[in-house]
């Protein structure tokens, strides 16, 4: 069977989480995804999964502005509004295995996230 190509695991998996649809964007990180932020870490998926759903329902506004693929790397860059913070600017680097989400590095302005009390933004 032929797994999706990186490009198509994160488009599916940004338009899941943008629009509240947590179990389709959890179904495509790995077990054992590495999640690496400025501000905390993640045990495993599950942990991080119940983190994305907690921020997701409380955006309010997801705006792609870049999506790039080669081979098994991807990049997004995001602006997020979000209730409590206003808006937020992400940008994310995945690295894909087997159809699967096994690396995210996250890059987003702490400043905001801590002053709005979100030590975990995703």
């Amino acid at each position: 069977m032929n797994q999706p190509d990186t490009a198509t695991v994160l488009r599916t998996y940004y338009s899941a989480w943008t629009s509240k649809d947590f179990a389709t964007a959890t179904s495509l990180l790995d077990d054992s995804v590495r999640v690496e932020n400025p501000l905390t870490g993640y045990e495993d998926a599950k942990t991080f999964a119940s983190s994305l759903a907690g921020l997701g329902s409380l955006v309010t506004a997801a705006n792609l502005l870049s999506a790039i693929s080669e081979g098994d790397e991807a990049m997004l860059l995001y602006d997020l509004e979000i209730k409590r913070l206003g808006p937020l600017r992400v940008a994310e680097h995945f690295t894909v295995a087997n159809g699967k989400i096994i690396l995210i590095r996250q890059v987003f302005d702490t400043a905001e996230v801590r002053a709005a009390g979100l030590s975990h933004p995703v």
